[in-house]
């Protein structure tokens, strides 16, 4: 690793750390307040998701249950990410284990730490029963509405999605 400061790039010191903020730090920031809203847009690769699992996080410290908040994706694949990712934040945060270096790292940590604060205040145990978390499909919450309030859809009570529609 190397360090531009005075001058040309030289060795960094053994133990060193290099941390930076990105250009839209004050965004990421004020997108975890849960009293507002964001609409978030970003090329690949740019970290949507760990935003969006900070976000989620920062939630889950301030519910009563965790089945308050939907987070909702488009794909099953990123829907299961999402969840293991969570879960995954929720895990390292009980276990206190190091952190590795970075502004996003240490965040992700601390608000996995307040949530498992209020999972044991509130005795949710969300480590044992991680389905409490509802990160889902566009899909699979459109069916679960309609399971639960089959009169008001005017849909019988027997449906199930299909990967074929047809007329």
């Amino acid at each position: 690793m190397v360090g531009l400061a005075g001058g040309w790039p030289r060795p960094l010191p053994p133990g060193a750390v290099v941390s930076f903020s990105p250009p839209d730090h004050a965004a990421r920031v004020a997108a975890l307040d849960p009293t507002t809203s964001f609409c978030v847009q970003a090329p690949a690769g740019s970290g949507k998701t760990e935003l969006l699992i900070q976000r989620y996080l920062r939630l889950l410290a301030t519910v009563q249950r965790p089945e308050e908040i939907v987070a909702i994706t488009f794909t099953r694949k990123a829907a299961a990410e999402m969840a293991a990712r969570v879960t995954d934040a929720l895990t390292a945060a009980a276990k206190d284990g190091p952190v590795a270096p970075g502004d996003h790292d240490r965040r992700t940590r601390d608000l996995a730490a307040a949530a498992l604060a209020r999972d044991r205040e509130r005795g949710w145990g969300l480590l044992h029963n991680p389905r409490r978390m509802r990160i889902d499909t566009i899909d699979a919450f459109g069916l679960e509405l309609v399971h639960r309030l089959p009169l008001l859809a005017r849909l019988p009570t027997s449906v199930t999605p299909t990967e074929e529609a047809a007329p």
